[in-house]
């Protein structure tokens, strides 16, 4: 088989790899002003999903997505902000006292914000699959974040892996944040696609 055939392996990974960088570009550019973010988001895994399933275009169901969803996903990311500001919030304020307590405190802290973080994970995804209400979204997010916990713990910690790696190698930050710049959001959201999808098989029912 040729390897710089249009079916061959080596080309459908470049593919994919342009794929994900066309879309890391419009959904980092979409989220900058920020009410438009939750959008950004549902028509980031919307076209993820249909990427997935060998289906649709990834510019046009991008758009047709972030248009036909604007509405109710801007509502979902002006709500996922508050509650990051929220419990930012409430980190800074209360980061002197915690300081000086013990291990408790701290654990306390942080299953505060697993309530705030874990559905989060979920709720883009979700509006993205299944048509709901932005109540029943929330709620759903909130149910299986926490039933999926492996799926969650997955997603966060590649979320986080950009800023763990620039703590550790300082010296390499600015690498780091150019490979983010083209893989940041989407390369987590693409490799997290499918372990959305085998979930969202087991709610057949929500669709």
């Amino acid at each position: 088989m040729n390897l710089f055939s249009i079916n061959s392996p080596v080309m459908r990974f470049l593919e994919r790899v342009f794929d994900i960088i066309v879309l890391n570009l419009m959904t980092l550019i979409l989220c900058i002003p920020i009410v438009t973010a939750g959008a950004a988001m549902t028509a980031l895994y919307k076209t993820l999903f249909d990427i997935r399933q060998e289906k649709g275009r990834t510019v046009i169901g991008f758009w047709q997505t972030f248009r036909a969803e604007f509405r109710p996903a801007m509502l979902l990311g002006i709500l996922a902000l508050v509650a990051t500001a929220a419990y930012g919030g409430y980190l800074f304020l209360l980061y002197p006292q915690l300081s000086a307590e013990r291990a408790w405190a701290w654990i306390t802290v942080a299953a505060i914000g697993a309530l705030f973080f874990f559905p989060m994970t979920f709720i883009f995804p979700l509006f993205a699959k299944f048509e709901n209400t932005v109540k029943k979204t929330i709620v759903n997010a909130f149910y299986m974040s926490i039933r999926h916990f492996p799926v969650t713990l997955i997603m966060l910690v590649m979320q986080a892996a950009w800023l763990v790696a620039m703590f550790l190698v300082p010296a390499q930050a600015p690498v780091i944040l150019l490979a983010w710049f083209f893989f940041g959001i989407a390369l987590p959201a693409y490799l997290g696609s499918g372990l959305f999808l085998r979930v969202f098989k087991q709610y057949a029912e929500l669709e």
